[in-house]
């Protein structure tokens, strides 16, 4: 099953959730996931991954939810974009630093900054291309994959964690170098 299938289930399954939230703003369902995944966060930092994954999988729902409704009901701007889309940076960053914390003396640490460092590049290197009128979406490492990736590490447990975080390690940085070797032949072809 290929991600847009995966994504549109997701969103039909999400609908009466939409229909139930649709008088809350958009804005505050942006922070309010903010706030469930640093939660999330905190639990994961003190090694119980189990119970911040499943928090975790609330703070993803409501980040899923929030453009929905932002949509559906006509609220959608360019600052609530833009707001989800940061948001979702600090909220990678909290993720990718409390499994760092809890894994401070094992090989988990390197791997989940590694990962937090790939990740970013790849956000970052779409943003700039954009800025740049170069389209670049393509990689498998994108939040929507990084997320499930890291829900089902945290879900399976701390025995298992790190095989999640390898793959993420070197998934999101395959993705990065990749998107910046898509940029320099298109930016070459179009002349720039």
């Amino acid at each position: 099953m290929d991600r847009n299938r995966i994504v549109e289930k997701g969103r039909i399954l999400l609908l009466p959730l939409v229909k139930m939230l649709s008088r809350v703003p958009p804005n505050i369902l942006t922070f309010s996931g903010l706030l469930i995944v640093l939660l999330s966060s905190f639990f994961i930092a003190f090694g119980k991954f189990r119970i911040g994954g499943f928090i975790l999988i609330g703070g993803t729902i409501l980040d899923a939810v929030d453009g929905e409704i932002a949509r559906s009901t006509g609220k959608a701007t360019k600052f609530g974009a833009f707001i989800d889309s940061t948001l979702d940076r600090y909220g990678d960053f909290f993720i990718f630093i409390s499994i760092a914390i809890a894994g401070r003396e094992s090989i988990l640490a390197l791997l989940s900054i590694l990962a937090l460092l790939g990740a970013y590049i790849t956000s970052y290197t779409r943003a700039k291309a954009d800025s740049l009128d170069v389209i670049i979406k393509e990689g498998h490492f994108t939040r929507f994959e990084r997320i499930l990736i890291i829900i089902t590490g945290l879900l399976m447990g701390k025995n298992f964690i790190v095989y999640f975080m390898i793959i993420l390690a070197l998934g999101t940085n395959i993705t990065a170098i990749h998107r910046i070797v898509l940029a320099y032949k298109r930016m070459k072809d179009g002349g720039n």
